[in-house]
């Protein structure tokens, strides 16, 4: 990696630990982790504001905000202009680039336009590091997330954090098991998946019973759906990551309620909110987009309080797609 680029990746990414970890583990916080959609309501933000930035492994990135309805939005890398949107009636904004944003470390800024040419500069920036392909924000192998802090006069929040910071702990050795979703549909048939080192096999345990095995596939993902129906009831799920040698290198559990869906409900799905998880990944995994968070937010209301804020435990029904 280009030593100018790896230096203020790092420093950022250790500057970000103790912000995650407030965010986590602050005042008010109950243990809950942030998805990282919503700035804070607490005080009034001056406008135009970023809600979401969020950079996938393959660079391609989702911005968003608010600004005053009407205007045009000019979102800026430095001093460059990265492209050009418009607040709608709302005063909501989303921002796709064109091109996958390239590696190295950044400072998004905005600026918004009023149709008598008025131009009003953003109060806060966001400081953003795109590792290299293949590569976690230290340089190691393997597929790195991406890191935005929001930084203003308000202070700085994490709106991007790799998955090992957003659990609050020290970078995952590469290749070590996660369990990223766990979901059931109304018949009781029950779906695990997550990441860990391709080729390896995966074998599941449903109360310490073998259930369900598989291989890693090349992008390090892995899914199992076990031959059974899962009736209403605490489970504890357990995987374990077996290597060449036949033993057990990596292993990851969690526990989890299952609970009816509603007839009359729209879902025919239900999710189960693991530690990591966000409403953007929940929807990504969903519908194949993170920006659709919304939809999942509208059908949980009564759960989701501050969609900032979600819990590992909670139970989300996912509507069927329209």
């Amino acid at each position: 990696m280009n030593r100018k680029i790896l230096i203020p990746i790092a420093v950022l990414a250790v500057a970000a630990v103790g912000v995650v970890a407030w965010q986590l583990q602050g005042p008010g916080s109950g243990g809950g982790a942030r998805s990282s959609l919503q700035a804070p309501a607490a005080k009034k933000t001056s406008l135009p504001a970023f809600d979401v930035v969020r950079v996938e492994p393959s660079g391609t990135a989702v911005i968003a905000g608010r600004a005053v309805p009407g205007t045009t939005v000019n979102i800026l890398d430095g001093d460059k202009l990265l492209g050009t949107t418009s607040a709608d009636a709302r005063g909501d904004w989303t921002f796709l680039p064109s091109d996958p944003l390239a590696p190295g470390a950044r400072e998004l800024r905005l600026e918004q336009v009023a149709s008598d040419g008025t131009v009003t500069k953003g109060d806060s920036t966001v400081v953003l590091a795109v590792p290299e392909p293949d590569r976690d924000l230290a340089g190691r192998r393997g597929e790195g997330d991406s890191l935005a802090v929001l930084t203003g006069r308000d202070g700085s929040r994490v709106l991007q954090a790799p998955r090992s910071l957003s659990q609050g702990g020290a970078p995952r050795p590469a290749g070590e098991i996660t369990i990223d979703t766990v979901d059931y549909d109304r018949g009781g048939k029950v779906s695990v998946g997550g990441q860990a080192k391709p080729g390896t096999e995966v074998m599941l345990y449903l109360q310490n019973n073998l259930t369900g095995r598989t291989k890693v596939g090349d992008d390090g993902r892995w899914s199992i759906t076990p031959d059974r129906i899962f009736d209403d009831g605490q489970y504890s799920l357990r995987v374990d990551q077996v290597g060449p040698d036949s033993k057990v290198a990596s292993r990851a559990e969690v526990n989890f309620s299952k609970v009816p869906i509603p007839d009359q409900a729209l879902a025919g799905r239900a999710v189960v909110v693991v530690p990591g998880n966000n409403l953007w990944a929940i929807a990504r995994r969903s519908y194949g987009e993170g920006i659709r968070y919304t939809v999942i937010f509208e059908a949980n209301q009564a759960q989701i309080r501050d969609p900032d804020l979600i819990y590992p435990g909670q139970i989300f029904l996912v509507p069927d797609e329209q």
